[in-house]
């Protein structure tokens, strides 16, 4: 009986993940840890899906792989996505701000990072 494999899907999702988190302790809260500010509710997995639908307004990957398979199924290489519609991508965020989702999930925008 052979062992599964990890789907390499989740993996490189995994890794994104940790890849755009900074972990940033003060000396502080090493000697006083109950008075640091706790980890929003994000998991690590869905970090690498909430930058892209912060940056490019989908949640999954398109790559040439991705996009090559719709072609060859006669759809358009690119799935309908904001990115497929003028200034949906900045509509879409300044949704996101006014609700405070970025906030929330402590993602700063500029660095394209989150906070832990």
């Amino acid at each position: 009986m052979s062992q599964e494999q990890p789907i390499k899907a989740w993996t490189k999702l995994l890794e994104a993940g940790r890849k755009i988190t900074t972990h940033q302790q003060v000396d502080e809260n090493k000697f006083y840890p109950l008075r640091r500010v706790f980890r929003p509710a994000a998991p690590d997995i869905a970090k690498a899906s909430m930058k892209r639908d912060f940056e490019q307004g989908l949640v999954y990957y398109v790559g040439d792989d991705v996009e090559n398979d719709r072609a060859m199924c006669g759809l358009d290489r690119l799935p309908p996505t904001a990115r497929s519609f003028k200034d949906a991508i900045d509509k879409k965020r300044i949704i996101l701000e006014d609700a405070g989702v970025f906030e929330k999930t402590t993602y700063d925008k500029k660095k394209g990072t989150f906070e832990y």
